[in-house]
């Protein structure tokens, strides 16, 4: 049998459908200091990885405030509901029906990340799950480079077969370029797909067929 790729998915807008949840922490905020609320479609429109630029663009001031902007928004998340998309347990169910390793790299801090795929059932699928260590949402690249080491250093058959970024941005994108990998993108998540298709890439309608066009 061939070896399979690792598949290394993005947790937030992809795994995790929190893009409303997002949007409603983030109008919560600009709600206390008195600014209008922004859309679905302004949102999905300018987000990006770092997300530091975002919050200019809607009138906050990151230069003066950003240690309580990054807890702020954390806070009001979590009161926000929020859950995995619906086919998420049967896409991780079909990568390892087919025989394939599957890891979570996410932007996310690393005990809110252990904490939310406990909630949601998906840490037994995994095989390691990597996040970050601040809040500030900035990038993934340093424990991307601390994960893909680990995955090669599993064994030859591992680092031959490769590495699958499934992911909702063009972050997930440039990371999977910088650690040495092939991405596909998905749509629903935190950036329209437009945007998404704008940059060259390929969107998957779903998760399952985003890894039915890896694995088969």
């Amino acid at each position: 049998m061939n070896a399979r790729p690792h598949i290394v998915w993005d947790w937030n807008g992809t795994l995790l459908d929190d893009v409303d949840a997002g949007i409603g922490a983030l109008n919560r905020m600009l709600a206390d200091r008195g600014l209008p609320a922004i859309t679905r479609d302004f949102y999905r429109a300018r987000f990006r990885f770092p997300v530091r630029p975002l919050y200019f663009e809607i009138g906050m001031d990151p230069d003066r405030e950003w240690d309580r902007i990054c807890v702020e928004f954390h806070d009001y998340l979590a009161r926000e509901p929020q859950h995995i998309r619906p086919d998420a347990l049967a896409a991780l169910a079909y990568v390892r029906a087919k025989g394939a390793r599957q890891s979570l790299l996410s932007a996310c801090r690393q005990d809110l990340l252990l904490r939310d795929t406990a909630r949601e059932g998906v840490q037994a699928y995994l095989d390691e799950i990597y996040g970050v260590d601040n809040l500030e949402g900035a990038t993934k690249l340093s424990r991307g480079r601390e994960l893909v080491a680990k995955i090669r250093d599993a064994g030859p058959d591992a680092a031959a077969a490769g590495l699958v970024f499934i992911g909702d941005t063009l972050h997930d994108a440039e990371a999977a370029s910088a650690l040495g990998g092939r991405v596909v993108l998905v749509d629903g998540g935190h950036q329209h797909a437009d945007r998404l298709r704008a940059a060259g890439h390929a969107v998957a309608p779903s998760l399952l067929d985003a890894v039915k066009s890896v694995l088969g």
